[in-house]
């Protein structure tokens, strides 16, 4: 009885060992966390030059000036980005200046005195009592270090992040303002106390018997001389928008007394009808367009085109 029970289990001892030799080892799983790289214990190398825009817009201008409410894409300069920094400050015309006007561009390349930019972060007062930038924290400026990075960048050509410097743009003339004098140019006759209803949007009223009095653009140029301006020509209309048949006036280049060199337009007054508005657009060229430039435009706030406008008193 033994006998067979010992063959039996012999033979499944040899079953069992026959299967073990044909079975295939599993393989050892993957493990899913022996591919990251913990990195060393060694602190990043900041490999961006300081003085770059790169570095700049991340150490000063993104955390310092676009914060909500200010440089954050609500109106420009835009710090958002780099990119937008650039193309924002760059020969980007300004839109607050001060009270001279002595700026053009947010930023010009190797000009520090020129450039608002630098102006706005070094100035306590650019228009009003503290108004230096950033305005976070009123009255007190940005560090010496950070301002002298900025400047840097300015004066080593305020490159692009790709180390591109940009081409200065030839913008079309400017023209702030005119002024209607007699002609000895002692009496400014597009002053308030002329305007009708002493409104300073109103027409101006000529007196009575005015045969002719003159019109002084105060144009400007960013390139081209003022004395080399072309086109300069004052065009008169009774409509507020149709110059298609205006009367078409010719401005000189003269010395006006004690001033600087200015164009003038003699208007004949007396060659006018009374007691009608005339509406007045001033064209001019700087010689680098196709097109004149127009002032005011045809798409200009209706007010401001009753400023350029006056009325011969019966």
């Amino acid at each position: 009885m033994i006998k067979p029970i010992r063959a039996a289990l012999f033979g499944i001892t040899a079953i069992a060992v026959m299967i073990s030799a044909c079975r295939k080892e599993e393989p050892i799983p993957e493990n899913p966390y022996s591919k990251i790289d913990y990195g060393s214990d060694d602190p990043d190398v900041d490999t961006l030059q300081q003085n770059s825009l790169t570095a700049i817009h991340r150490d000063i201008l993104f955390p310092k000036c676009a914060v909500p409410g200010c440089h954050d894409g609500n109106f420009e300069p835009d710090f958002r980005t780099v990119q937008s920094s650039f193309s924002t400050l760059v020969y980007a015309p300004i839109v607050k200046n001060n009270a001279a006007g002595s700026f053009l561009f947010r930023v010009i390349p190797g000009d520090t005195a020129g450039s608002v930019l630098h102006e706005r972060i070094t100035n306590c007062c650019f228009v009003n009592v503290d108004d230096r930038m950033p305005q976070d924290n009123i009255g007190t400026g940005l560090p010496a270090a950070e301002i002298n990075r900025i400047s840097t960048w300015i004066l080593q050509g305020a490159k692009d992040a790709e180390g591109n410097e940009a081409e200065r743009p030839d913008i079309e003339p400017s023209l702030s303002f005119y002024v209607a004098a007699n002609s000895t140019f002692n009496v400014e006759l597009s002053a308030l106390a002329f305007r009708e209803d002493s409104l300073i949007y109103n027409p101006f009223r000529l007196p009575a018997g005015t045969t002719s009095f003159f019109f002084v653009p105060l144009v400007t140029d960013d390139i081209t001389p003022l004395a080399q301006l072309q086109y300069n020509k004052l065009y008169l209309s009774t409509s507020m928008d149709d110059f298609s048949n205006a009367i078409q006036l010719q401005a000189s280049f003269v010395n006006v007394p004690n001033q600087q060199p200015v164009w003038v337009v003699n208007v004949p007054a007396s060659t006018l009808n009374t007691g009608v508005q005339y509406f007045m657009r001033y064209y001019v060229n700087d010689g680098n367009h196709t097109n004149n430039t127009e002032f005011p435009k045809t798409e200009s706030n209706d007010l401001y085109k009753s400023y350029w406008s006056f009325i011969i008193t019966p």
